[in-house]
């Protein structure tokens, strides 16, 4: 018979659960080995017969000695899960295998069989119970995430038994395996070129020069370039991977703004995995997952960052270092790898500008008059966030071992209590001062990389304040268009007003609306906001 750990729940939704009980106790034949035992000794009494005696010792000694050898032996046993795919697109399977083996030769001789009781969240099926042969293969089962986000698989309660199945302890596994689970993106209809231009999305037609066979255009590697681009003979020339510049066609180009200021997303909390969102941010990484698809396959190279200058993360990229590079365009080969990135954005807090200003005033010091593009530690950072310590990354893939009454390498997820997203958004989660440390961190961002395409901005319940701070930042690439997600479709956001008196377009929907009439609302040229219900 299992014992399942009682469990709790904490203010932030989290499942706390309660320590667990490792004391060795009897299993159901262990019960009635006592049981029997203390039967056959009454009637040893009562017959006086030395062999029914003999029995009774047997059969209550068995399981005593039982609980004593895994008392006295303590079995250690090691846990490692994997997860294939450890990222994948909701509405997709990921099949998750758990093996156990003994951590020592004495260990497994006093143990026998184990079950292990998997924590896994409720939308991903609840938790599962199974019986894993130690040493042996794999026991497997499989998940199917409907929404995006970053989900905990484990703690795992291990439950091993002796050799005979007379007694059992429980044993705990505290790491945990993250799962990040991808938007999937709908399809978006047409717009006409014509429409597109009227209402500032049309992308800047940027021509490349036209290669030949013996005058290739090349230049250095960047993240999500496919290998078969590498011209390993100018890659062997420069000592650095430089890819073809294959498509001699004209290239479409976009700047793509995903707001992640939390204060633009004032809406009732729900979580998505373990990061906090709302409904109407869900609504607006759902629209630019489904942006990016449809553009890249159009030839449109999109360049996705925040509104405070930081790239918009991608699959298996270090946001840090995503955040200190440039804002490098996503093409059609790159569009799965950045989506896949989305899974794990999250609002977050306004940075401190005070803070980050004088770091930035350091960091401009040091390159030279830079605007401070580098913070004081030279990291491109203003500063971190203090509560993030050693804390594990949901957002790190890396590794897959959890670890039983031992140590071992894992890949945990932020526990009850803890920052459930730290280290997850596009840049390094709440650091205070974000990139680049100032209030004008994307007009920097669009100065430094000469973004001058147009831009569609997505975003919540904007202010003035914020719309004025960007179309400050935008100021290069003139009027461009925005979708403006309301918590209330009778309310519109207070930055639409500003936004329209530059000249944007300005679409305003509710979590409510179906993606592809916002986006085709896009295409009407109309320069007045309207609630779409």
């Amino acid at each position: 018979m299992s014992r399942r750990p009682e469990t709790l729940r904490t203010e932030d939704g989290e499942r706390a659960e309660q320590p667990v009980d490792s004391r060795a106790r009897f299993t159901g034949r262990g019960w009635a080995f006592l049981g029997t035992g203390a039967l056959c000794l009454l009637l040893a009494t009562w017959l006086g017969r030395k062999d029914v005696l003999a029995l009774a010792l047997f059969l209550g000694g068995a399981p005593l000695f039982a609980a004593l050898s895994l008392s006295v032996v303590k079995p250690r046993v090691l846990l490692k899960r994997g997860v294939d795919p450890a990222l994948v697109t909701a509405g997709d399977s990921a099949v998750v295998r758990l093996r156990v083996r003994h951590r020592s030769r004495r260990a497994g001789s006093a143990a026998g069989a184990v079950a292990v009781l998997e924590r896994v969240p409720e939308p991903l099926g609840g938790d599962r119970e199974l019986s894993v042969q130690p040493g042996g293969e794999a026991a497997a089962y499989t998940v199917r995430p409907r929404r995006r986000g970053v989900y905990a698989l484990g703690p795992a309660t291990v439950r091993v038994a002796d050799p005979f199945g007379l007694a059992t302890e429980l044993l705990d596994a505290s790491e945990r395996t993250s799962l990040h689970v991808a938007p999937d993106p709908v399809e978006l209809p047409e717009i006409r070129a014509d429409r597109l231009r009227e209402s500032g999305t049309d992308p800047v037609r940027t021509a490349q020069p036209q290669p030949g066979p013996d005058n290739v255009t090349v230049r250095e590697y960047r993240h999500g370039d496919p290998v078969r681009r590498v011209h390993w003979a100018a890659s062997a020339r420069q000592g650095t991977l430089m890819v073809r510049q294959e498509d001699p066609r004209s290239t479409r180009r976009l700047s793509l703004l995903l707001d992640l200021d939390d204060t633009a997303w004032p809406g009732e909390r729900q979580w998505a995995g373990v990061l906090p969102s709302t409904a109407e941010f869900e609504w607006a990484v759902s629209f630019t997952a489904a942006v990016l698809e449809h553009l890249t396959q159009r030839e449109t190279a999109v360049h996705a960052l925040d509104t405070r200058g930081r790239p918009l993360p991608r699959g298996g990229e270090d946001d840090d270092a995503a955040v200190r590079g440039r804002v490098t365009a996503i093409d059609d080969d790159a569009a799965e790898d950045a989506r896949h990135g989305l899974a794990r954005v999250r609002p977050l807090p306004v940075p401190d500008v005070t803070a980050g200003a004088d770091s930035g005033r350091r960091g401009a010091g040091h390159r030279g008059g830079g605007r401070g593009i580098d913070g004081g530690s030279g990291s491109g950072m203003a500063g971190t966030d203090s509560r993030r310590g050693g804390e594990a990354r949901p957002g790190d893939s890396r590794g897959i071992d959890g670890t039983v009454g031992g140590s071992g390498s894992a890949d945990p997820v932020s526990a009850p209590g803890a920052d459930p997203g730290a280290g997850t958004g596009a840049g390094p989660g709440d650091r205070a001062g974000a990139w680049p440390g100032t209030e004008d961190g994307l007009a920097d961002r669009f100065d430094r990389d000469g973004l001058v395409h147009s831009v569609l901005l997505v975003s919540g319940d904007l202010d003035r304040a914020g719309a004025q701070r960007i179309l400050h930042g935008t100021h290069r690439a003139g009027a461009g268009s925005a979708v403006l997600v309301a918590a209330d479709a009778d309310r519109v956001p207070g930055g639409a007003a500003a936004l329209e008196a530059a000249g944007w377009s300005v679409v305003v929907v509710t979590a409510a609306t179906v993606p592809e009439e916002a986006w085709a609302h896009l295409g009407t040229g109309s320069r007045t906001a309207g609630a779409l219900r």
